[in-house]
């Protein structure tokens, strides 16, 4: 990069202000800038009106920098002294130049009567950089470098592409953009109002959520494509969600708003129920809402695992949810479990290939983490893992309960290694901290568990085909604690 010439305008007001001219055109030539000063280039014998008008006007000279004190300042306005000068030709060549940015006025002193700094009057209302803030010094040489190099802190970017919700009218929309960046903002600086604003987006978020509801099913047509569809233009709200939620964890406001989160689960399950005046022949056409609660279920304990959030993990996986609509005392209240569904449409298309994924769901579930910022597979496997360890352990012997099954432990058959939250539990101090997520008091009851688990291995434990977890090695049961 070539040294910008830079042209440096002042008034002689006094010898302290003339030292910090020469201490500003010194620095300036440090950092590589070719400073015009008339204490250095201008001669004895010169001219010095010929010398600043030639300087203002050259074309060499890329910039003009006018250090401006009350002295200059009234130099300038009254014409009078070589900062008058100055200002006759600097004045006439602001509004003739193409390229106005070659001047720039330097503030170095505050007009006490208006609390402004001084200015000349031709300068007008352009920005100025402001010195007169001795603290802030550093930061405002900064600014006159990067001005002097048209290198300015803050680049507008390139325009991106337009959203698809705009391009195309068949997009959905849940409208929560600006719910979002708010409750963002308010965590972000710390503010009394986050617990209501996450409540805001949450109760927002589940109430528009109705926008994805399918129309019915109709025979012959391939119900599949639009429940994939569907869960597909979901994913950008799917991340919106999870990033209000690893703020919230981040934190530490899960305790504040926990509970609002179970009644966001209790509200968009009613999305799963069937709707009054549609016909349910296939039991499809919920399918994209069931995927889109169990998705985001599965995520919230994942995530809440990935920041060792245990007790919020207990909180949900032992909680009681709500049905507001039911009609029997046994629908009034449910667990965690009614989230993991069948869903007949991924079943019907994997019939449909002529080689069927050992599962459909988990395949989908895999494609789907590629685009997941805050989680990957591993952590959705674990969080499997976790639901399914849960239900074996408080809910296997309940008739009256839903079952929950680990799709996605397909993907954890063949690993050979621990799961995170079991393999850091070797630690005794870690093994303390997880024992809240199945109500547990000492290691023994992770060894009952998996003792239990063996005896009824062929009735519990999932399987594809020939494959199967390794329980023994994703629980890490022979390690457990075993260290401090």
């Amino acid at each position: 990069m070539n040294s910008p010439k830079v042209f440096m305008s002042y008034s002689w007001s006094n010898p302290e202000h003339e030292q910090r001219v020469l201490n500003i055109a010194t620095e300036l030539v440090e950092n590589g800038i070719d400073v015009i000063l008339d204490k250095w280039n201008l001669k004895e014998g010169e001219d010095a009106d010929a010398f600043m008008e030639q300087m203002v006007a050259n074309p060499e000279i890329q910039k003009v920098l006018i250090i401006c004190d009350k002295k200059y300042s009234e130099k300038s306005d009254k014409r009078t002294g070589g900062a008058g000068t100055e200002a006759q030709i600097i004045s006439r060549k602001i509004y003739e130049q193409t390229d106005e940015g070659k001047f720039v006025v330097a503030a170095f002193e505050i007009n006490e009567e208006t609390g402004k700094p001084y200015l000349p009057i031709y300068y007008g209302s352009r920005k100025y950089i402001d010195f007169t803030d001795p603290n802030k010094y550093t930061t405002k040489f900064e600014e006159l470098i990067r001005w002097i190099f048209n290198k300015p802190l803050y680049i507008k970017p390139q325009l991106g592409r337009v959203p698809d919700y705009i391009l195309s009218d068949d997009k959905k929309s849940l409208g929560t953009t600006t719910t979002y960046r708010r409750v963002k903002s308010l965590i972000s600086e710390g503010r009394t109002s986050a617990p209501g604003a996450v409540r805001e987006y949450l109760s927002m978020f589940s109430s528009n959520l109705y926008t994805f509801q399918l129309p019915s099913y109709k025979v012959g047509e391939n119900f599949y494509n639009q429940v994939i569809n569907s869960i597909n233009e979901f994913v950008p709200y799917r991340e919106e969600w999870l990033d209000v939620l690893y703020s919230v964890c981040n934190n530490g406001l899960l305790v504040d708003v926990v509970n609002d989160y179970i009644r966001f689960f209790e509200d968009i399950h009613q999305y799963t129920f069937t709707r009054n005046g549609i016909s349910h022949p296939y039991k499809q056409e919920e399918d994209n809402m069931k995927f889109i609660e169990y998705e985001l279920m599965l995520c919230f304990v994942a995530l809440l695992l990935k920041k060792e959030c245990f007790d919020g993990v207990s909180y949900i996986l032992a909680g009681t949810f709500y049905n507001k609509h039911s009609t029997t005392i046994a629908e009034t209240t449910y667990n965690y479990c009614v989230f993991d569904h069948y869903l007949y449409s991924l079943h019907y298309q994997n019939e449909r290939r002529s080689n069927p994924y050992y599962s459909l769901q988990a395949k989908i579930f895999y494609d789907r983490m590629a685009s997941c910022k805050y989680l990957d597979m591993n952590d959705i496997c674990q969080a499997d893992f976790v639901c399914w360890l849960y239900y074996i352990e408080h809910h296997n012997n309940n008739l009256t309960t839903h079952r929950w099954y680990p799709h996605n432990l397909l993907y954890a058959c063949n690993v050979r290694r621990p799961f995170e939250m079991f393999a850091r539990a070797e630690s005794l101090r870690y093994l303390e901290s997880i024992k809240v997520v199945f109500d547990y008091s000492t290691k023994d009851d992770f060894i009952k568990l998996y003792d239990f688990i063996v005896k009824n291995w062929d009735s519990i434990v999932p399987r594809w085909d020939i494959e199967s977890p390794n329980i023994k090695l994703l629980m890490n049961i022979e390690r457990l604690g075993t260290r401090k």
